[in-house]
């Protein structure tokens, strides 16, 4: 697949909400099929939903895309400015006798699905030109609608393979509704032809619309493209994945502070496959190895955890200067006063442990200011008695007398406490990691103290010596 040449995508989403996961893995695949065999790719705003098309919709998918980085070629088109377009296609295909106006009522439709007829029976396709000037002269309002012949539709999905469609199972659809304003399958050909797209690809709940559409390419005497058709994504329970499952939008992410190449490598997997054990990609690198054979038909499942851990993987070789850059985008303020070196140390301890630029925020807090609340669960569990004070202070009193300030100094300390008290080493770890940070985990905490400092540690122990044990 790599030989294709001149390729030309187009990612068209409506502006009726912000992007999400599944419209921005779309757009992905797009790009990176486009970029892979030197293509162009473009975008193209769906709004003819005028009452449910927002400009701040607008500007959010375009703000989304360009922080993931995937750039558009030319200038967005947008179908409100083409009506009149579509509006001369509906009239030459009305000329053509490729369509025709159907003036049935909705009751007139629903009764006949009442009555098990649920495909439209052409009542109104071979009416005479005497009747139709009669509903017009009437003032009854109309549809279009597409006259579909007898045969059947055939075409090769560059992921699923061979599709064929009896034509007894497409009714003669509508291609322009009562106020006049065409419908989507329409308008994509129409835009297509003229942006001159080479390949379709989009989720497979458009595979149905792909026959229809390819009708009317045929009567318009348009070049067909080829389709490639996506997996879905789905939620844990395996349905299509939505809101209630609590997948945010792609700003979302962006708050959270995830980082692109993250979030755009997490996607990648969702439905392609490398071919190879390698998971963590860069988008260049993803660019380099996209093939679109290499997509599946099988729905492909959310999975936060996954996608933490790929996050994780971004941070890691992310370097940290740029990580405190990124911190600081999010909130200036993060650090203020300190040294960098110092904000850096700190970066590098947490590094393993973040998954996004949040979270370092969020895991922060015990380096620059003493903790105000203890973990209760902690608490209970680690400082239950006043053997633990009894333990912290001989260990407190041990680490105030230490001269050469280091973390294998401090361990040593920790171990020769805990010998001689005749406990566990983790019956001072975790108590003395609660007095220091107030909370269970963290990084290494010899590391931790050593960079807090000795006369910070003596002062926050001090203080859970006399807070703990708590009733």
């Amino acid at each position: 697949m790599s030989d294709v040449k001149n390729t030309k995508v187009r990612f068209a989403p409506s502006p009726t909400g912000q992007l999400h996961l599944g419209s921005a893995r779309t757009a992905l695949f797009n790009y990176l099929f486009a970029k892979h065999t030197n293509g162009q790719f473009y975008m193209r705003i769906e709004d003819t939903d005028i009452e449910r098309s927002k400009q701040k919709y607008v500007d959010q998918i375009c703000a989304s895309m360009r922080w993931l980085g995937l750039d558009w070629d030319g200038e967005p088109l947008f179908q409100s400015t083409r009506l009149d377009v579509y509006h001369s296609v509906i009239k030459t295909l009305l000329e053509t006798d490729s369509a025709y106006r159907c003036f049935c009522s909705k009751d007139i439709l629903e009764e006949a699905r009442n009555e098990g007829l649920f495909q439209y029976s052409g009542t109104c396709r071979n009416l005479s030109e005497d009747d139709i000037k009669k509903h017009l002269n009437s003032g009854e309002g109309f549809v279009v609608r597409l006259q579909v012949p007898k045969g059947n539709t055939k075409f090769d999905d560059m992921i699923y393979g061979s599709v064929h469609v009896d034509h007894q199972e497409i009714d003669d659809f509508i291609i322009a509704r009562s106020d006049g304003n065409p419908t989507y399958n329409l308008v994509v050909v129409v835009d297509d032809h003229e942006m001159e797209i080479t390949h379709v690809i989009r989720g497979e709940d458009h595979i149905s619309n792909t026959p229809k559409q390819i009708l009317i390419y045929n009567v318009l005497g348009f070049s067909i493209p080829q389709f490639a058709h996506l997996p879905m994504i789905l939620g844990p329970d395996k349905k299509r994945l939505s809101k209630r499952h609590g997948a945010p939008g792609i700003q979302q992410f962006k708050d959270d502070g995830y980082l692109p190449d993250a979030l755009l490598n997490y996607l990648a997997l969702l439905g392609w496959n490398p071919g190879s054990e390698n998971e963590i990609f860069t988008l260049d690198e993803l660019i380099k190895s996209f093939e679109l054979d290499q997509v599946h038909k099988k729905g492909a499942v959310y999975d936060e955890v996954k996608l933490s851990w790929i996050s994780g993987q971004h941070m890691m070789r992310m370097g940290t200067a740029n990580i405190l850059e990124g911190i600081h985008e999010i909130n200036s303020e993060w650090g203020k006063g300190y040294e960098s070196r110092y904000l850096y140390s700190v970066l590098d301890q947490l590094k393993q442990r973040s998954k996004s630029l949040r979270e370092f925020i969020d895991q922060s807090s015990y380096y620059f200011s003493d903790p105000e609340s203890f973990d209760e669960k902690s608490s209970r569990k680690n400082w239950k008695d006043d053997n633990t004070n009894t333990s912290v202070n001989t260990f407190k009193n041990y680490l105030e007398n230490i001269e050469n300030w280091n973390s294998e100094e401090i361990e040593s300390a920790l171990r020769h406490i805990a010998e001689e008290n005749e406990i566990s080493a983790g019956k001072l770890i975790h108590p003395t990691r609660l007095a220091l940070s107030g909370v269970p985990s963290g990084p290494s905490l010899f590391a931790m103290m050593e960079l807090l400092g000795k006369d910070v540690c003596i002062r926050r122990l001090n203080k859970a010596l006399e807070t703990f044990p708590q009733s």
